[in-house]
């Protein structure tokens, strides 16, 4: 995978303005879809002919195309192989069309960013491959654990750019209208190794209900609760050597994120009915 210099300046040159192209790059890396009132918050206006202008452009080029759900609702989907080859991938899955579920997380995970832009992300798979190996020195055999699907479509990102090696890391789980916790806890059996190698690190649970709040925060807090090293195993005694000899311990957080955005509706996989929770 080999990144044109600056993607943003090689999608200016295909008729975008700056703006245009700085939020069709950030979809691109990140997400593949979005809706209109995500560009109008990236450019921080309202709803209006700059909006239209960027959607008509792109419409024109074949860049995205457009998904029509029940209750008018629109999603954009940036499909085009020349919009992902000048980010080095041309052949992204975030190109393929997904399946109801999947658009939802992805819009999520897009809102997310965009709140978050502080934050600095690593988007693709490639760039946490080298982030991770080269910068917080991850073993080789951990690193094979964040090519699973589950960590790939996830939001990663550095609470302190200034300080890589020493950021706390954070990995945002987006749950899109799950019934249960069950894909929080397959997240945390995947992500386990390469959380404890990183030392420092935060769970942000992204949702648009808190209706798994409480069985997720426990989930979590059973891995990772009162450790000031990491269970015997595998990978643990070989990655956690210099940790337990410097004393250092886990810093682990978890934190619940409460989006208070509309999306559209999924045909299926919708919790059904209400539950009073405890956090």
């Amino acid at each position: 995978m080999t990144m044109v210099a600056d993607p943003i300046l090689a999608l200016e040159a295909l008729g975008y303005t700056e703006r245009e192209a700085a939020f069709l790059y950030l979809v691109a890396a990140h997400c593949g879809y979005f809706l209109r009132r995500q560009f109008d918050y990236f450019i921080d206006r309202n709803k209006g002919s700059i909006a239209m202008r960027l959607l008509a452009r792109a419409r024109e080029l074949g860049h995205i195309e457009s998904i029509d759900y029940p209750q008018g609702w629109h999603v954009y989907h940036v499909c085009s192989r020349t919009i992902y080859r000048l980010l080095g991938d041309p052949e992204s899955q975030l190109r393929r069309i997904k399946g109801d579920a999947a658009v939802r997380a992805q819009l999520m995970a897009l809102d997310y960013i965009l709140e978050n832009e502080g934050d600095h992300f690593v988007a693709t798979g490639a760039e946490r491959l080298r982030f991770f190996g080269e910068i917080r020195r991850v073993s080789s055999g951990i690193l094979e654990t964040t090519l699973d699907p589950l960590l790939l479509t996830s939001p990663v990102s550095l609470a302190d750019r200034t300080r890589p090696t020493q950021s706390a890391v954070r990995f945002a789980f987006i749950d899109e209208g799950l019934s249960g916790a069950d894909k929080f806890l397959r997240y945390l059996s995947v992500a386990e190794p390469l959380l404890r190698a990183l030392d420092n690190f935060e769970v942000v649970y992204v949702a648009c209900s808190d209706f798994n709040f409480a069985a997720v925060k426990t989930a979590f807090w059973d891995v990772f609760a009162n450790e000031s090293f990491p269970k015997p195993g595998l990978f643990n005694d070989a990655m956690h050597s210099d940790r337990r000899k410097h004393h250092v311990p886990l810093q682990a957080r978890f934190t619940t994120l409460l989006l208070n955005y509309i999306y559209p509706q999924m045909q299926r996989s919708e919790p059904k009915g209400s539950e009073k929770v405890r956090t």
